[in-house]
């Protein structure tokens, strides 16, 4: 295991994966992980949706690309920026999951006021775990609009009276990821003594 402080500086989104896929111990390990996030009066309101066929990401993958295509054309803001992800979006044979081995998607409970930042913890929790193992991952935010779809819900057997807040893909990264910390803006701090 890496030092933890080195593990949060150098994870970065993966987005190029080998086929190889993620051992079922690996997985659950990622799981467990998660499950020790903090959560609002610990009502650790999260569910877990582990998919590994690729007949289902993929069809998931054209239902979100589907569901971004007006958002995206709405919210454009930079022509040149936006045409470049709009053709992304209708193009056949793009892959919102970068053809990951490993897709999960964690639900949380309607019934929590916090569940959405609950469910955020335990994502990083499951990247952070997923770096310390050699295991890539990317948060894929796009596939959102698709999740908010009852219909799509029940086909995927989402647990009832749960939303989707994160999916998450998991992998081995194909080639090399890279190693150097991005420039990191130097954020607004305010003190208050």
């Amino acid at each position: 295991m890496k030092d933890v402080i080195e593990i949060i500086k150098t994870r970065r989104s993966v987005r190029n994966y080998k086929e190889d896929p993620v051992p079922d111990e690996d997985i659950k390990f990622l799981i467990d992980c998660a499950r020790y996030a903090p959560s609002g009066s610990n009502m650790q309101p999260w569910s877990f949706l582990v998919i590994q066929n690729k007949e289902v990401m993929q069809k998931l993958s054209e239902q979100g690309k589907k569901a971004m295509i007006p958002l995206a054309e709405k919210i454009a803001n930079n022509p040149e920026n936006e045409a470049g992800f709009i053709s992304f979006l209708k193009a056949k044979g793009t892959n919102l999951f970068y053809n990951a081995p490993l897709l999960v998607i964690i639900f949380g409970n309607k019934k929590s006021v916090t569940a959405d930042w609950d469910c955020a913890m335990a994502a990083q929790n499951m990247m952070l775990a997923a770096h310390s193992r050699g295991i890539g991952s990317c948060w894929i935010g796009l596939a959102l609009p698709a999740l908010m779809d009852e219909k799509i819900l029940q086909e995927l057997g989402a647990p009832h009276g749960y939303k989707a807040v994160a999916p998450l893909i998991f992998g081995y990264p194909q080639g090399k990821t890279a190693t150097t910390i991005p420039e990191r803006i130097e954020p607004e701090v305010k003190w208050l003594r």
